[in-house]
């Protein structure tokens, strides 16, 4: 039996890392492909497992499948990984990634998505008038910079969406025919992954623009004038927040770094701290990492951040409040004069177009009923000749 394995090069369909929990694996390795059966399967570990194919040096070992279900039409990427440190641990990870990759109403999604780049092209143009009739005053507003976040999020997004039924298409055509259709599906999943962050991000940006209209509202803006103001109180509270967070967290690694696996390494650490303040924490792997300073330092981080920092915060937010909330100004929250002012702008631009257009009418019209001198010179010239004619 042949060798079942090759070392497969980095290539433009195998363009994503991995991030696992002990390093980031770049495209690239040995490859053995385990066939489409169990019997195959079992087959071709047995071989890899009698000739060694793992050693001292083999720092990452990849199971990679694409499953399907066609009752509800969707594809699962797992992706088992098991990695392997200088100290001979294992560690053991899975990602599974299910999308719809195949859609029913591609016609109808199409047409949508054919719509956005529309008003994408709209939006686009309108603003690059606006950056440039006045460069300096659009970007020193902080919504310009929301508006071509939002243009340029879309594009990407709509790049990446077409890129991505590039690869599905190819795929389905040689679903049959080549053996390189799991690259494809495989590069199809990482492209609608890297398609769900950029539609999130979009989402998050138009949201935000959708709550600048409710600027209106008084409470609204009593709360967007309480963060203005407030930034500079907040911006030092926070810093010595995280003074204390960051104690606790090297605190957590230093205790428990050894026995639990939520604590192994300073980000590690900072992350279940973090989850442990919003309520998400295992208090019975605190006690068995130490029945004494387990506990201990639980109550005294629940105390330190939800008792003292967090009331601290909130009073901070809540005088600024007060202040606010008491004189509101009202020139902001006049909804009605703002559609007035700005029907009364989008008439007068009108009114100005309609006055050029008449212009250059009247203009041309002018033009073509008075009389070119040269041709009536011309003209006359013609008629002297004509009378000088002898008559017969």
């Amino acid at each position: 039996m042949e060798t079942p394995w090759k070392y497969n090069f980095a290539s433009l369909i195998d363009s994503f890392p991995y991030f696992g929990l002990h390093g980031t694996y770049h495209t690239g390795g040995y490859l053995a492909p385990l066939g489409k059966t169990r019997a195959s399967g079992l087959r071709s570990a047995t071989f890899l497992q009698q000739r060694r194919w793992l050693d001292e040096r083999t720092r990452a070992v990849f199971v990679e499948l694409i499953l399907y279900n066609p009752h509800v039409n969707l594809f699962s990427s797992v992706t088992l990984v098991v990695e392997f440190t200088n100290l001979g641990a294992a560690y053991r990870g899975a990602e599974v990634v299910t999308l719809r990759l195949i859609q029913q109403d591609a016609i109808l999604l199409f047409a949508l998505r054919a719509v956005l780049a529309v008003f994408i092209l709209f939006f686009a143009i309108k603003e690059v008038k606006r950056l440039l009739s006045r460069p300096l005053e659009y970007l020193a507003e902080f919504w310009s910079w929301v508006e071509l976040l939002v243009i340029i999020v879309g594009i990407a997004t709509l790049g990446v969406y077409f890129n991505a039924q590039t690869f599905i298409d190819e795929a389905a055509e040689q679903r049959t025919s080549s053996s390189a259709v799991f690259s494809l599906y495989k590069s199809a999943v990482s492209w609608f992954q890297v398609y769900t962050y950029l539609l999130a991000l979009l989402i998050c940006c138009g949201t935000l623009k959708f709550i600048r209209l409710l600027r209106f509202n008084s409470h609204v803006h009593a709360l967007t004038m309480t963060v203005r103001k407030s930034s500079r109180p907040v911006l030092q509270f926070t810093f010595m927040a995280g003074i204390v967070l960051m104690a606790f967290t090297q605190m957590g690694n230093l205790l428990f770094g050894i026995k639990l696996q939520d604590y192994k390494n300073i980000p590690t650490s900072l992350q279940s701290m973090c989850t442990m303040m919003l309520g998400s924490f295992d208090f019975d792997a605190l006690v068995d990492g130490h029945w004494v300073l387990g506990p201990l330092m639980f109550f005294s981080y629940q105390v330190m951040m939800q008792f003292i920092l967090l009331s601290m915060f909130m009073a901070i937010l809540m005088d600024v409040y007060a202040e606010e909330s008491q004189g509101p100004n009202t020139d902001d929250l006049q909804m009605v004069g703002f559609i007035k002012e700005t029907t009364s702008e989008a008439v007068r631009k009108a009114n100005r177009t309609l006055s050029k257009v008449g212009k250059s009418h009247s203009t041309k019209t002018a033009q073509a009923g008075t009389l070119d001198p040269d041709n009536t010179r011309k003209f006359s010239k013609v008629l002297e000749e004509l009378a000088g004619v002898p008559k017969v």
